[in-house]
């Protein structure tokens, strides 16, 4: 069976650079239940063992549900917190986790079926490998998903799971020369994304972030309005240990970043003062896309 598997996975495909694998887990029922997100910490932790026929470590980082931090206020407190915090699976705490995944720009579809009957995986590439490597991998993450998260759980093509037909784009703008002011920057950053959400399901930048540290943390809503205040929240995500903005836009706004997840590819954004410097896509295919099923 595995060998007649991983023949369908191998067959001829479009040709195009793929920078992740992804997995969609369906663990049976509504996704936020304190079961099975206890299950998919440990699960999840796990699939780092999952080596390379060279012995190497395959990915360079992991985003699921189970991987993700983000900062979030509760009452009085504001802290840079894991998604899944185990102590805090009571019904208070599911409904706080599944608001925090909704509101949050990064989080939502990229993590989330509109269902909230299964959560996918981004498994980043550290390195390219061939479609037959990337098919044996993608089957050992799965297999080792299904294996650890609970028995019955079968791995099953990505036909029929929530992101097939799906494309993620992430592009990374280097400035041109000197970098303009922050906000004219953010406003930018702003609009380009808006537009790509015509079209996509999700987009964001910095500027979503900067938009969202606003809200939680002063109850203000928009973009900073001026460049203190943007340099103010970075120093506020620097103290909370928060990766999020400084992935997206350096603090000397040298580099940024724009990600799209939806089903069409789109154009590179334009954004002033700045030029394309990388682009780095997935796609559903055979080769990149597994459910993992446990219903």
């Amino acid at each position: 069976m595995r060998k007649h598997l991983l023949w369908l996975l191998c067959v001829a495909l479009p040709a195009g650079a793929q920078d992740w694998l992804a997995l969609t887990l369906y663990p049976g029922g509504e996704l936020y239940q304190a079961e099975h997100l206890q299950r998919l910490v440990g699960s999840t932790q796990n699939l780092w063992e999952v080596k390379d026929g060279q012995g190497r470590t395959p990915i360079q980082s992991l985003d699921s549900l189970a991987s993700t931090n983000a900062i979030a206020v509760q009452g009085d407190d504001v802290r840079f917190r894991r998604l899944i915090e185990t102590r805090e699976l009571t019904p208070a705490g599911l409904k706080t986790l599944a608001g925090l995944v909704e509101r949050h720009p990064l989080l939502g579809p990229r993590l989330v079926t509109a269902e909230a009957d299964g959560t996918h995986f981004w498994l980043r590439l550290a390195r390219p490998y061939a479609e037959a490597d990337k098919a044996e991998l993608l089957l050992r993450y799965a297999k080792r998903l299904a294996a650890d998260f609970a028995p019955g759980c079968r791995v099953a093509s990505g036909a029929q799971g929530a992101l097939q037909g799906y494309t993620l784009q992430e592009w990374t703008l280097q400035a041109a020369g000197a970098v303009p002011p922050r906000t004219t920057t953010l406003q930018g950053l702003q609009q380009a994304a808006a537009t790509l959400r015509q079209r996509t399901l999700q987009a964001y930048s910095a500027a979503d972030i900067l938009v969202y540290l606003r809200h939680v943390l002063n109850g203000e809503s928009g973009l900073p309005a001026s460049d203190d205040e943007v340099a103010q929240l970075y120093l506020i995500a620097e103290s909370l240990r928060s990766r999020d903005l400084q992935d997206l836009a350096r603090p000397d706004f040298q580099r940024l970043k724009l990600v799209a997840l939806g089903r069409q590819r789109s154009s590179a954004p334009n954004l002033p003062g700045y030029r394309l410097e990388t682009t780095a896509q997935w796609s559903s295919t055979p080769n990149s896309y597994l459910t993992v099923d446990c219903r």
